[in-house]
């Protein structure tokens, strides 16, 4: 047999693995680089939002690479909405069929804006004043520090999530 990576010739079956839907035999080096690789990746594996084969947040479904036994989903790599931090779900029915609504803590939200370079500008609903959320300032602010008054009517979570 011969390693479709490096070429290298081998006694023995090698190691299959599929990569961009393409079957391969691998020597064990390539296997291991291959697999320590893969390790370091993010994969949708390890995000709350995966279930089964498909994203909970975006309703579409991944394609795995296989790596021997191994299946890693590394769409996460360049998703913008990967996170391993706790999520709440809750079950809702829509048009009869029941459906998870995710509800995203809002420090993760705050988190996707910064990891975008963006700031999001929202205004106090007392006085007007111009509020900043995202790269610049993480801080969620209880009351207004122009007006002193509570901001607590504000949905920040729900604002924050018609931005992104």
């Amino acid at each position: 047999m011969q390693c479709t990576e490096c070429g290298k010739k081998f006694h023995g079956s090698g190691l299959s693995v599929t990569l961009e839907e393409k079957q391969k035999m691998l020597c064990a080096d390539c296997y291991s680089k291959l697999k320590e690789e893969y390790k370091k990746k993010k994969n949708c594996e390890d995000c709350n939002h995966f279930y089964d084969t498909s994203c909970r947040l975006t309703e579409s479904k991944l394609e795995p690479v296989s790596i021997g036994f191994s299946d890693f989903f590394v769409q996460a790599e360049k998703c913008t909405y990967y996170t391993d931090e706790e999520i709440d779900s809750e079950k809702k029915t829509v048009d009869g069929k029941e459906i998870a609504a995710l509800n995203v803590d809002v420090n993760t939200l705050i988190k996707q804006l910064a990891d975008r370079e963006q700031t999001l500008t929202y205004y106090c609903c007392h006085c007007g004043a111009p509020l900043k959320i995202g790269k610049e300032t993480s801080d969620v602010l209880k009351s207004c520090p122009h007006c002193r008054y509570s901001l607590e009517a504000i949905d920040l979570a729900k604002l924050i999530k018609q931005h992104l």
